[in-house]
């Protein structure tokens, strides 16, 4: 929420270390033009995606050596592995890599699932033409190319990601090919505090799901980063929490959302005949001591002594630009809000259950997730297909109930506004990601061709 039109007593504060930050004044929303632009879009894949600090997984999914998962964020497609030892050696500490998903040689995938391990030869294989690196990233096979003069295999190894793994083993990656990325705690300050709030160590990975949108990636968050369609929206999540009370509160890249909970009612739950117990059809019913109630009263004490974090208020928070982290007593899950173009998003969704937890809990809790998140994805694509209507300009976001909009498109705004004056500077597209120059003289051909200058359509940009 807001910080400077609530009183300082009414903003939920959290550890003593983390900054709380001011929002501007001016509330206006940015263009319309700015979700179906495919230029603008590649311009914040060059001013964001490709030099952030992105959430992607949680470090529980790499149980075992050699273990890896393939993702793609804006276009950029990556795995993350664990590092595997060579033989009769032995790791001290689980170590986690990332790498673009590109060989050296022509640019195909190494990485060709979406989950794997690379068993005991230690090494992803192209299967274009051959090539092998080992969870390192080092080139350990080029057929035929031990005779070339001048081959280097040194020199040819994966290209490496940034990769962060906090305390409490959230996962995350940066693009940018300089070898000195921002410093995490410098970017997201505060944040590892914060999330040591939950137990991460209780839960275990159980699911993950996909919702693919015509809407444009900001549709989504502009809708998680405020509650003030909450009443209308979501009549569910309603019930479960009081809304009036919901707060967004912005920190040092990140937001911190606070809600407080509805009383639970204890009633025994319905049962089939037969006595298989059927799923609540009301939402206080199971969110117990913090979204679980459903035991009858007898059962309250048992299953508060399972439940360790059974008090537990709640820990939910956006991480720029394209993450939610959303942590409850009996689950918590990931969203990940995938750009593939202007007006293609793609919502990727990690669930992780509390270690124990009965199955007919948590299956509500997933009815119930899935519920919100899709009235969220109903609400985006109607709003994208007025967005591109041409009528919509912008609009004016309530300074209190859509501080959180406002805190996160001044970022976009920021970083888009400032990149795009860099590279009118530069005369040149400036795309930190990218491994080497592109100024050859055949490149020089393409930005002609491009640009107008030799029979092309488009103007130059600059």
């Amino acid at each position: 929420m807001l910080a400077s039109p609530l009183a300082p007593v009414d903003v939920p504060t959290g550890p003593k270390d983390v900054p709380t930050v001011q929002v501007r004044s001016n509330t206006n929303t940015l263009p319309s033009s700015w979700w179906s632009s495919e230029r603008l879009y590649e311009l914040e894949r060059r001013a964001i995606f490709s030099q952030s600090w992105l959430f992607v997984t949680h470090a529980s999914r790499f149980e075992k050596e050699g273990t890896y998962s393939s993702f793609e964020i804006a276009g950029y497609p990556f795995f993350v592995i664990r590092e595997k030892a060579a033989p009769g050696q032995e790791l001290q500490k689980p170590v986690l890599r990332a790498f673009h998903n590109a060989c050296r040689h022509r640019a195909y995938p190494v990485a060709k699932k979406k989950e794997g391990n690379v068993g005991m030869s230690g090494v992803l294989s192209c299967g274009y033409h051959g090539w092998c690196y080992d969870t390192r990233g080092a080139l350990r096979k080029a057929p035929q190319f031990d005779n070339v003069p001048g081959f280097d295999k040194s020199a040819n190894g994966l290209f490496p990601v940034h990769t962060h793994v906090t305390a409490t083993g959230l996962v995350f990656v940066n693009f940018t090919a300089s070898p000195e990325p921002p410093a995490f705690n410098e970017v997201f300050r505060g944040f590892e505090e914060e999330m040591k709030e939950f137990e991460f160590s209780d839960y275990e990975y159980r699911e993950s799901y996909e919702l693919h949108g015509d809407f444009n990636w900001k549709a989504l968050m502009d809708g998680y980063q405020e509650c003030y369609h909450c009443p209308t929206a979501h009549p569910g999540l309603s019930k479960a929490f009081a809304i009036p009370t919901y707060k967004v509160v912005p920190r040092s890249n990140y937001c911190r959302h606070f809600a407080d909970q509805r009383p639970a009612r204890v009633v025994p739950p319905p049962k089939r005949p037969g006595g298989e117990r059927q799923r609540s059809g009301s939402i206080t019913e199971w969110l117990g001591s913090f979204i679980f109630a459903e035991k009858v009263a007898e059962q309250e004490a048992l299953e508060k002594a399972k439940n360790v974090a059974g008090e537990f208020d709640g820990l939910w928070v956006y991480a720029f630009p394209n993450s939610g982290i959303n942590c409850y007593s009996p689950a918590w899950y990931t969203l990940r809000v995938v750009p593939v173009s202007a007006t293609k998003t793609i919502l990727e969704y990690d669930i992780y259950q509390k270690k124990g937890i009965d199955e007919q809990e948590m299956l509500e809790f997933i009815d119930f997730l899935k519920q919100v998140e899709q009235e969220d994805f109903d609400l985006c694509q109607a709003t994208q297909r007025n967005l591109r209507a041409g009528v919509y300009t912008s609009g004016v976001l309530h300074p209190e109930k859509e501080n959180g909009v406002i805190y996160y498109q001044d970022m976009v705004r920021e970083k888009v506004l400032q990149h795009h004056e860099m590279e009118k500077a530069a005369g040149k597209e400036i795309s930190p990601a990218s491994s080497g120059p592109r100024d050859s003289a055949e490149d020089e051909v393409c930005k002609a061709l491009e640009s107008g200058r030799c029979g092309g359509s488009r103007d130059l940009e600059w």
